[in-house]
């Protein structure tokens, strides 16, 4: 059963537009906003996409650089399907989490991101398409990343990174 998603994420996305007179000031630092909210947007889902770069690369010290340094991992998997759920905060954890996941082929494909920015900090979501291999066994998974960001030294690093799946099956077995 799919979770139902919160109203942030299902509303539009929409700049000031409106055809109030203003000042050339008022207009310019209007502007400035915009523009910076379309590069702090293009920034986060960048960061989603060297994550997924490094992941598939088995790129530990490069996904452990992507986070904040007591940021927190969580994944929840589908009741049946033999997993179990898991939380790790801090590098040295995310660190170990990483290490176990060596080898296993991972190839996420994250696509319909929406985020929401609140200054030096924002949230996003965003689906995900997960192929594995566990115990040999060729996995095909899916489901959504819930993020959080902060920015750090003007840079954009996950705060948190909760991952919900929807399947988790061999790929012979098929997801329906």
């Amino acid at each position: 059963m799919r979770p139902v998603l919160s109203e942030w994420i299902t509303r539009p996305y929409s700049l000031d537009r409106s055809p109030r007179m203003s000042t050339l000031e008022e207009r310019v630092a209007r502007l400035e906003a915009q523009v910076q909210a379309v590069t702090d947007r293009d920034a986060i889902v960048e960061l989603t996409g060297r994550y997924c770069r490094a992941v598939e690369s088995d790129d530990i010290e490069a996904i452990i650089a992507l986070f904040t340094e007591d940021a927190s991992l969580e994944t929840a998997f589908p009741p049946d399907s033999g997993q179990d759920h898991s939380s790790t905060t801090g590098h040295a954890a995310l660190r170990d989490t990483y290490k176990g996941t060596a080898g296993m082929g991972l190839m996420p494909c994250v696509h319909n991101h929406v985020v929401e920015l609140h200054g030096d900090r924002a949230r996003s979501f965003c689906s995900v398409e997960l192929r594995l291999i566990q115990s040999g066994v060729a996995y095909t998974a899916s489901g959504h990343y819930e993020d959080q960001f902060r920015r750090v030294a003007g840079e954009w690093r996950f705060q948190l990174r909760k991952l919900v799946l929807y399947h988790w099956v061999p790929q012979t077995e098929g997801w329906a």
